[in-house]
């Protein structure tokens, strides 16, 4: 499968361009963040239209979210926000945790993995899909991976070769063209048949509280 991810960055995506292209198989949308410009932790503005756009379109979605926290409290309160955001939504493509900020490095990797691993659970106790995302480097020097096999791995590398480390989504550039979107894009090859795992064990949906 081949995964592109877009943001609040690439502005407005014409979907239906997208799907018509037949270049992508899905699509992974950037859910929470956090910034000084818009309060702290935020949904992106882009999310709920792109979501509705990739389902009108018959894209298979997924999500991802842009971790800042360090401690467990700051991790709760991006996991609620996750929360709000994924409510009421289908995905047949996997939620992750997008670990990459370098802020995150104040942390050893061992207690970086520990938080991620409890973010992690907590999207699997939602009922839903969870993955980890990371670039090598940073898996290699930051993270301690060992911690985290229980889950699969969207391991990002430029370098044109795929990585060696167990990966289930490798994002392979930042600079993919997809009609329908502005500009360079990142491109993921996916090696399993997200859509079908996911809706054979019924994670498609959050739970209801």
């Amino acid at each position: 499968m081949e995964i592109l991810d877009v943001s609040r960055w690439q502005g407005n995506v014409d979907w239906k361009k997208v799907k018509t292209s037949g270049k992508v198989d899905g699509v992974m949308l950037r859910t929470v963040s956090t910034s000084t410009a818009y309060g702290g932790i935020y949904i992106d503005p882009t999310f709920e239209k792109n979501y509705w756009g990739c389902v009108e379109a018959g894209l298979p979605v997924g999500a991802y979210y842009y971790t800042k926290a360090i401690t467990a409290i700051h991790a709760a309160q991006e996991l609620a926000k996750l929360q709000v955001a994924l409510e009421g939504k289908d995905f047949t493509l996997p939620i992750a945790v997008d670990v990459e900020d370098p802020s995150l490095k104040a942390l050893r990797p061992e207690e970086l993995a520990k938080l991620v691993k409890m973010e992690a659970k907590q999207i699997e106790a939602w009922g839903l899909y969870a993955m980890v995302y990371t670039y090598t480097n940073f898996a290699d020097t930051a993270l301690a991976m060992h911690e985290l096999t229980d889950f699969d791995l969207w391991i990002a590398d430029y370098r044109g070769k795929r990585p060696t480390r167990k990966h289930g989504m490798w994002q392979y550039t930042s600079k993919g063209r997809v009609p329908g979107v502005k500009n360079g894009v990142d491109l993921s090859h996916a090696y399993k048949d997200y859509p079908s795992i996911i809706k054979r064990a019924g994670l498609t949906r959050m739970k209801e509280a």
